[in-house]
């Protein structure tokens, strides 16, 4: 009798004591997954709000962007100003992870929030190839979103009719002249702000005719083309160089062959290049200034910037470091006297703005790209939103009413975004485990230094670290850039011109055409209130004339 009345309760207790056996190993294996699992690596901010989990909130934040959507009217002004915000390498990848890093910098989930340019009301697409390649450089892009001609890889300036690295290829012909010149050809002041050398692909393709990008000063020229002016010399002696209202950037050792390194500030020994001729260019552009009586100022570092009186200064050139600039984090950390792309666009518009004619401004995120080459994610998306801090300093600087603002990129990376994280997980850390239980990152590439030869558990890694190294596919010293389509982004006077899908020289003519230079310096009337084509008032003439 005792047996079968005891036989249940003992073997309830084995279950009990086989369950509590389970749970302790479950909490083991946990525990020693925490201990090799740093807190950052897992770490997740929380939504703003809990709404998202009625259908009331979806339909609400549906209906409110429809109404916008409605109530959209085209601005058919003429745009008096154009700014052109370019961010190298910005893929539309780093932009959807610069959005989250953005939110998250606020302990916000981030995926909800938005970049300031991804407020813009007109969005389109761009093809980033080139004549000769399906995935482009900087300079061959440069040349066609600043002069409206695509061309060969690593040319600037010039038609794919001139040979990379074959100098005297480049002839009068066949140089590109961009929308700098066609803006000082109309009267309007000018502008270039950078990250990078102010010799660099991009900014050189405002200014610069040359087979091979890297031709930045003499001492890279090669042999048999000494009779050939370096970039640097370019953007000093000739048009439209010279005639730029405002320069701002690196480059120090490109422009003088004095330039002495610095521990915070070395010269660029891998990369940069090294004047030979014994020339400081920077003197030489000082002395024209001063020789045609205009009002300048010639800066170093953030102090002198600061401290430059706007008001009474025309022409500004401020070069903050023999290289490129450092990255922004740098500028933080390290409390370097370096100004940030913020800095520097205000300092520029407030130039600027004071021309009667309106002005254009190029202003690069330059370094998006470096840490992309580099397969460091982190930085690729700290630098993307100090572009996007400059790009809100300009909103509140400028009237909507007659200043397109367009953001966009040169070319894509090949950083990806995946792995299935959790909503609000931090985007520069771990995406989850394998099915072998090894940790993977949300952002990882295609290829570049990442590499390793067997999978690396980076569990324990600090993925925040700046220099933290994104796993990578395809082993190379350089990351390279991706062939994607790239984003454009506008607001302001003829915006709605950006649409769909576009060819990347078509960039250029589209700001030509709504702010009347270029070839279509004739083709409007009404001042500076509306862009009316022509045509149209070709055809107006004639309808009045049939009727009366």
């Amino acid at each position: 009798m005792c047996v079968l009345l005891c036989r249940p309760v003992i073997e309830s207790k084995m279950r009990l004591s086989l369950r509590l056996v389970v749970a302790l190993a479950a909490l083991s294996m946990l525990f020693q997954f925490c201990l090799s699992t740093p807190l950052y690596q897992v770490r997740r901010f929380k939504k703003t709000s809990n709404e998202e989990q009625t259908q009331n909130y979806w339909k609400r934040i549906a209906d409110e962007e429809l109404n916008r959507a409605i109530r959209m009217k085209h601005n058919t002004n003429v745009a008096k100003n154009v700014i052109l915000f370019l961010g190298d390498g910005m893929s539309i990848p780093t932009i959807t992870a610069g959005r989250i890093y953005k939110g998250q910098q606020f302990s916000h989930s981030g995926e909800e929030g938005w970049l300031n340019f991804e407020q813009f009301p007109h969005v389109g697409l761009v093809k980033t190839y080139n004549v000769n390649k399906q995935v482009s450089d900087s300079a061959s892009t440069a040349t066609a979103y600043l002069g409206g001609v695509k061309t060969n890889y690593k040319t600037l300036g010039v038609d794919a009719s001139a040979i990379y690295q074959k100098c005297h290829t480049v002839t009068e012909d066949n140089k590109v002249y961009s929308i700098v010149k066609w803006a000082q050809d109309a009267g309007k002041k000018t502008g270039v702000v950078t990250s990078t050398r102010i010799t660099h692909a991009t900014p050189a393709g405002t200014y610069a005719h040359v087979a091979d990008r890297d031709w930045e000063c003499d001492g890279n020229l090669p042999e048999g083309c000494d009779s050939i002016k370096d970039i640097a010399r370019q953007l000093v002696e000739d048009e439209p160089g010279s005639l730029i209202n405002v320069l701002m950037g690196g480059g120090y050792q490109s422009l003088n062959s004095d330039a002495i390194g610095t521990e915070d500030d070395p010269l660029d020994d891998l990369y940069g290049c090294t004047r030979l001729d014994g020339r400081n260019l920077t003197e030489d552009w000082v002395n024209a200034k001063k020789n045609s009586g205009v009002k300048y100022a010639f800066v170093r570092n953030k102090t002198q910037l600061l401290t430059v009186d706007t008001n009474n200064v025309d022409y500004l050139l401020g070069i903050f470091a023999n290289g490129h600039l450092q990255y922004e984090h740098e500028k933080r950390d390290k409390n370097l006297n370096v100004p940030t792309l913020a800095n520097m666009t205000k300092a520029a518009l407030e130039i600027l703005g004071k021309g009667p004619e309106g002005y254009f401004l190029l202003v690069e995120g330059g370094r998006i790209d470096h840490a992309h080459h580099d397969t460091m994610a982190h930085r690729a998306l700290d630098e993307l939103v100090a572009m996007d801090d400059a790009i809100g300093v300009a909103m509140q600087m400028t009237d909507e009413k007659n200043t397109l603002i367009v953001v966009t990129a040169d070319h894509a990376h090949t950083m990806s975004f995946s792995g299935y994280p959790q909503r609000g997980q931090e985007i520069i850390g771990l995406a989850g485990l394998d099915e072998e239980g090894v940790g993977y990152t949300t952002l990882m590439y295609a290829n570049g230094p990442g590499y390793n030869n067997t999978r690396p558990n980076i569990t324990a890694e600090d993925t925040r670290d700046w220099e933290y190294t994104q796993l990578a596919t395809v082993p190379r010293d350089s990351e390279t850039h991706g062939g994607d389509d790239v984003a454009i982004y506008a607001r302001g006077p003829m915006a709605h011109l950006f649409h769909g899908l576009h060819e990347q020289n078509y960039i250029p003519f589209m700001m030509a055409y709504t702010s009347c230079i270029g070839d279509y310096k004739d083709h409007c009337h009404g001042g500076a209130e509306k862009a009316v084509p022509a045509l149209t008032l070709i055809l107006l003439a004639i309808s009045t004339w049939m009727l009366s």
